[in-house]
């Protein structure tokens, strides 16, 4: 059964991550891209199922000069989300094959999609997102 995960970035983890961006952009390769890291968040991944964890996120955004934005999220589940609202138990088996869904958005425009992902029976979380 495909599953299907939405991730909702923190509101104040987005605002910072888009002034760091415009603020602080870094040569990514010489290739003339901007490349934005962040450690420290709290993101949210739901599956179809209505199961959803929160886990910290550490996160990367490239801002290709052709305009593509290509986001990297990784993290392990954490128990309790910052609403303190608590994260569903951990799957018994990967939740893989993740597309479509919203990745960042940001005054209500998504800017990014979950392009691929899992959720570990172990709480890892990785997820790729793309403009």
């Amino acid at each position: 059964m495909l599953r299907r995960l939405i991730l909702l970035a923190v509101g104040l983890l987005a605002a910072f991550v888009l002034s760091v961006a415009f603020s602080a952009q870094a040569s990514a390769g010489g290739n003339g891209a901007g490349v934005v890291r962040d450690g420290g968040g709290v993101c949210l991944t739901a599956d179809n199922n209505g199961d959803s964890w929160w886990f910290s996120c550490n996160l990367q955004l490239v801002f290709a000069p052709n305009g593509v934005i290509t986001q990297h999220l990784t993290g392990s589940v954490i128990p309790t989300g910052p609403d303190l609202t608590d994260s569903s138990p951990l799957p018994s088996q990967s939740v893989t094959d993740v597309t479509g869904g919203p990745c960042l958005v940001l005054g209500g425009q998504t800017l990014t999609t979950v392009v691929a992902g899992i959720v570990t029976p172990s709480g890892q979380v990785q997820l790729t997102c793309k403009s």
